[in-house]
């Protein structure tokens, strides 16, 4: 009698799990748990690793304004207000207001406390003494009252990707903590290491009037709502989606860069060269670029040599439009009461993940967690590299250019053989900054052209969400679990998921082994 009621009571347990599969996307831990193999030994990861904190003398753009402005601006109206004094009309960046969306912090949004999100779109006053600091599709924020929390994603100049940070505590009478977010949970969904946006027509933001409705209706007000306006049109949310697509170009831009044209050596030189000298040429004078010059010919030639047999992925940062008044939710009843009866497994925690969980799942194909199809395989053949380098330098690098040069772009051209420039070509990130301060110094730039966001010095030590990072003695076992499990298992603001905390390596094999749960995984055929 026993067996048969244990037999009844898995068989509806596993009914329960394959609904759920076939009807919903997978869990944040499950996706974050899923390590990311097929490329963990390529050239752009031993370049551009994907640790939580950024590389050692390396922060973020978010940092660096930070750091400049001597302070973390309160309320976040005055945090966008300094980001539009970045731009040469103090025009404000684009907003929007998301009450119902697919946020890890939609469990703390509402209608009468939207989240609002904001993409940093600032033209920057033309200088000849210092690089622009870049904002367009470099920097993104979500911020949510409910939660006291702001999400930012900001452009690493120097490391070459994107960074995944957190405001926590950000609220009147609390001592706001910037840190890093847990990176391997942002790019459950942030597949591309960059922001992602839904599709047209926006259903879930201000761009429609139906959302702007709720929203009024709940808050009895049209003001706007720290700092970010109501009557958002169509427009607003076209402009947010091209930010996201700019900012989506960056990280594949570096794995072009520097998986396609592979190693150190002269080989691998040449064809860096050869992409630079081409997008230098593009961003001269787009409307003369010859896709069918002999120089682009000899760039294809060069790929041929090195390029990933499979191709490189442009990965999708593109959601599907949802409908939050219609749109349904996953799953049967059943699986409903399935998950609502383990709900209490996942904790309240402070990052609001134990909140997401308990949320009804999205249908597969509108849940961010649902993996993508890339946008498009690039081959040796395409010229993807010529123009996601010309974006990755400004209007006035250009500028800069054309007025060392007297507007004779060949000057440029030899500058790019020189010897000086040699170092810049290796397999390690593309850094506008380093190559636009090499380039005018070697066109005659008496001194070095400052840039703003760049030094470290003075900045206090960053930190990480969750669990901090603990020394690991070589050859220790807890090499293995470090690679394929801490980024779910270690510092996961689910407490029960959270097995692989610990001060020390001891510490944290003590933990493993009271797991039995581990073992019976590894020991899984």
């Amino acid at each position: 009698m026993e067996k048969s009621l244990y037999s009844w009571c898995v068989g509806i347990l596993l009914l329960a799990v394959a609904l759920t599969a076939c009807d919903s996307g997978p869990s944040v831990t499950e996706r974050a748990a899923q390590a990311d193999d097929a490329d963990y030994e390529t050239l752009t990861l031993q370049a551009i690793p994907q640790s939580e904190l950024p590389p050692e003398g390396t922060r973020s753009l978010f940092d660096h304004l930070i750091k400049e402005n001597g302070v973390l601006p309160y309320p976040f109206e005055e945090l966008i207000a300094l980001l539009a004094s970045y731009d040469e009309e103090a025009r404000p960046p684009l907003t929007l207001l998301i009450p119902n969306g697919r946020s890890l912090l939609k469990g703390q949004a509402d209608f009468a406390q939207p989240r609002i999100v904001v993409a940093a779109t600032a033209r920057p006053q033309t200088s000849a003494y210092a690089l622009d600091p870049m904002l367009r599709g470099r920097l993104f924020l979500g911020f949510v009252e409910g939660a006291d929390e702001i999400e930012i994603i900001s452009y690493n100049e120097h490391a070459g990707r994107f960074e995944f940070q957190l405001v926590k505590d950000y609220a009147e009478g609390k001592t706001p903590k910037l840190v890093y977010a847990k990176r391997a949970i942002c790019t459950t969904c942030h597949v591309g290491r960059g922001p992602i946006f839904p599709t047209r027509p926006w259903e879930e933001t201000t761009a429609q009037p139906a959302i702007q409705k709720a929203i009024l209706d709940a808050r009895g007000t049209d003001d706007a709502y720290h700092g970010a306006k109501l009557d958002n049109v169509l427009a607003d949310a076209e402009n947010f989606d091209a930010m996201t697509d700019v900012g989506n170009v960056v990280p594949v831009t570096q794995r072009l860069w520097i998986d396609g044209c592979g190693a150190e050596g002269e080989q691998g030189a040449a064809c860096r060269k050869q992409m630079l000298k081409l997008a230098m040429t593009y961003l001269w004078d787009p409307g003369s670029f010859d896709a069918h010059d002999e120089e682009v010919a000899a760039l294809s030639a060069l790929q041929e040599k090195s390029w990933p047999a499979g191709g490189i992925p442009l990965d999708n940062g593109d959601i599907l439009n949802r409908n939050p008044f219609t749109d349904k939710p996953a799953g049967l009843g059943v699986v409903n009461w399935f998950k609502g009866l383990f709900a209490g497994l996942v904790s309240r925690d402070e990052e609001g993940l134990g909140a997401f969980e308990k949320l009804p799942p999205l249908r597969a194909e509108v849940d961010p967690l649902t993996p993508r199809l890339a946008k498009k395989i690039i081959t040796a053949k395409d010229l993807d590299a010529v123009y996601g380098i010309a974006q990755l330098f400004s209007p006035n690098d250009r500028r800069l250019l054309e007025e060392r040069t007297r507007f004779k772009f060949k000057k440029v051209l030899d500058a790019l053989e020189s010897p000086r420039m040699q170092a810049l070509y290796g397999p390690q990130p593309l850094r506008r900054v380093q190559i636009m301060q090499a380039l005018l110094a070697e066109l005659g730039a008496k001194e070095v052209i400052e840039y703003c966001c760049l030094n470290t010095s003075g900045m206090s030590p960053p930190t990480v969400a969750g669990a901090p990072p603990i020394a690991i003695g070589e050859g220790s076992v807890l090499q293995h679990f470090e690679r394929y499990c801490f980024g779910c298992h270690r510092g996961n603001p689910a407490a029960r998921l959270d097995f692989m905390n610990g001060a020390s390596e001891d510490a944290v094999l003590a933990n493993i082994k009271d797991v039995p749960e581990i073992r019976e995984a590894l020991d899984y055929e």
